[in-house]
């Protein structure tokens, strides 16, 4: 005689049915951790993030945690980028524009800032035998279009209003050790993994535990735990995240009126 498992497959627990954009969200965070296996780039991110702001919105705790679990992402790849020595991914990442748009004096069409070139050289036709530096100022102006991946989703959490101010700060602590790692490693003239990895081989315990405790080693813990509240709060409307702040359920679904 067959026994029922005790272990049932995830769709039976939503024993009432889902409206279509409650499996649109399921879905779409499912499609996140699958990325999280792939190992996701700026710009599958970024992909990822352009989507998710064009889905309708029932249940905005859904929607802040679905945005924090793309920032743990991102702020996973750039530590993985810096522990690999790979600094310019880490650096997109982290501080360097996504778009830059250089007036020039008398323009109203834009030059897009080759993102990994100096304006000197960019412009290096125009500037001739002038000096660089006063020429780009008296003659461009720079309009940042499009922000640093990370710090633009940091900013869009931490106006929310969702968000616990205690995940905000774990999440800017990362951004900062993302930093130090790599003005660490620099400062160590580790400018590639083999030299990094060859360091780790030949040095003392003293110098590899040093190595070890300045670079990130970041995991998916919150991303994963961040999933899983989302798909309980679906079950469970009243259900809450540690993630969040604890609004009640009422001043929540007001606000998805708004």
């Amino acid at each position: 005689m067959q026994t029922q498992s005790a272990i049932l497959p995830s769709e039976i627990r939503y024993v009432g049915g889902l409206s279509p954009t409650q499996k649109q969200w399921i879905g779409f965070n499912r499609e996140l951790s699958h990325d999280a296996i792939v190992l996701p780039n700026e710009a599958s991110i970024e992909e990822r993030l352009e989507a998710l702001m064009g889905m309708g919105i029932e249940d905005c705790r859904i929607f802040w945690l679905t945005v924090s679990r793309i920032a743990e992402l991102a702020i996973k790849q750039a530590g993985d980028y810096a522990d690999n020595c790979e600094f310019q991914a880490a650096g997109d990442l982290l501080v360097n524009p996504r778009r830059i748009d250089i007036y020039r004096r008398g323009c109203t069409t834009p030059v897009v800032k080759d993102r990994h070139r100096g304006l000197s050289d960019q412009f290096a036709q125009a500037i001739g035998s002038e000096n660089p530096v006063a020429w780009l100022c008296r003659e461009t102006i720079t309009h940042i279009r499009k922000a640093p991946l990370i710090p633009h989703l940091e900013q869009l959490l931490s106006t929310s209003e969702m968000m616990a101010p205690r995940y905000l700060k774990t999440l800017t602590d990362r951004m900062h050790r993302v930093a130090d790692t790599i003005a660490f490693l620099h400062a160590w003239q580790v400018d590639d993994c083999r030299k990094l990895i060859r360091r780790m081989e030949i040095g003392d315990p003293a110098d590899r535990k040093m190595i070890s405790l300045n670079l990130c080693r970041f995991d998916l813990d919150y991303f994963h735990a961040m999933g899983d509240d989302i798909e309980n709060i679906i079950v469970d409307h009243a259900g809450c995240s540690r993630f969040l702040r604890h609004l009640p359920v009422e001043k929540m679904s007001a606000e998805n009126r708004e």
